[in-house]
């Protein structure tokens, strides 16, 4: 069934573009700058790539996503990039799925309500980042300040109502960790989204870049169509075209969980937590036409295993999913 499911998805994207609709990409990524992050960081080079951006979505199964022009066209058009296209998320709802995006596990909880991971579980891909000196950073969109771990859920007005449309603590998964809410030195990594606007200018974004919309622009309150806009508008040139986000990078944008729970675990297809996943960047090399779109059953835990076999060239260093998770092929080497 897997085979098969492949072999259709593949018939069709070959429909879709031919080899010459893909714009070639000679950047060595190994001549890679002395670059610093926010603090004056200095870059630590890793195997395949030197910083990782991801920027995450919400509640939306593969195809609706990927029917979007926008998303469509990332993998195609994106400098070397590609559709992860048996991506798979871990669960519902979605704040698990956060947590298995920087600990590799989801711990087995099923609820978006608050909650506090403390003592030994608490243990993140931050840790490694920082012991290997590292930098890293969250960016929130309608972050109700501007540096710092705020902990309430969200942002409420004056009389206490919740802000609608913005900022949730679910969907920042840094909040949720001891290990972090309790040290006033890593609260510091987490901004106001306008800030990674300015990193970005400066010239000076950490190696680790997690970034997430708001409630709007991230389809959790509205749909695929307005995320897709809300990256087009924001995002796509620098996507494309900047050749500073771009150098030395894996980028990768994907959404949280599928958006239709029936028969979850149960049903083949979407409503299994099929989810879109696109990478990009110079870490990347594609060969041909068919190195645009890689089968291999990736899920969040893959982005732990990805990180710790750049910088550290072996996985599982958390000792959980990234264990076991697949590493992104960078580059393809013919295995999937």
């Amino acid at each position: 069934m897997k085979t098969t499911v492949a072999v259709v998805l593949t018939t069709v994207l070959i429909a879709t573009f031919g080899a010459s609709a893909f714009p070639t990409v000679h950047r060595d990524h190994r001549k890679r700058q002395e670059l610093t992050g926010p603090n004056g960081e200095p870059y630590i080079h890793g195997k395949w790539f030197d910083r990782f951006f991801m920027i995450i979505g919400e509640n939306m199964d593969f195809w609706p996503v990927e029917s979007q022009s926008t998303f469509s066209n990332l993998w195609k058009q994106a400098p070397n990039g590609r559709l992860l296209a048996n991506y798979y998320a871990a669960t519902h709802p979605s704040q698990p799925n956060y947590f298995d995006h920087i600990a590799a596990t989801t711990f087995g909880w099923n609820s978006d309500s608050v909650v506090n991971i403390t003592g030994s579980e608490s243990f993140t891909i931050v840790d490694l980042l920082e012991e290997k000196g590292i930098s890293w950073a969250g960016y929130a969109e309608d972050y109700p300040i501007t540096q710092g771990c705020y902990i309430p859920y969200a942002p409420e007005y004056a009389n206490g109502t919740q802000v609608p449309h913005s900022y949730v603590r679910k969907h920042f998964p840094f909040i949720s960790f001891e290990t972090i809410y309790s040290n006033q030195t890593r609260c510091n990594n987490l901004y106001n989204a306008e800030m990674f606007w300015t990193h970005l200018e400066e010239g000076k974004l950490p190696q680790f870049v997690y970034f997430t919309p708001n409630l709007l622009n991230d389809g959790h309150d509205t749909n695929a169509s307005y995320f897709a806009n809300y990256i087009l508008k924001t995002w796509i040139d620098t996507f494309y075209y900047n050749d500073y986000f771009n150098t030395g990078a894996l980028n990768y944008l994907s959404v949280d969980e599928s958006g239709n729970t029936t028969g979850f675990n149960t049903v083949r297809g979407d409503n299994n937590n099929h989810i879109y996943a696109a990478i990009w960047g110079d870490a990347l090399t594609n060969r041909d036409t068919y190195d645009k779109y890689d089968f291999v059953r990736y899920n969040h835990s893959s982005i732990a295993a990805t990180l710790e076999m750049n910088w550290w060239g072996t996985t599982g260093l958390l000792g959980r999913n990234d264990t076991y998770a697949p590493v992104f092929a960078l580059p393809y080497d013919g295995t999937n």
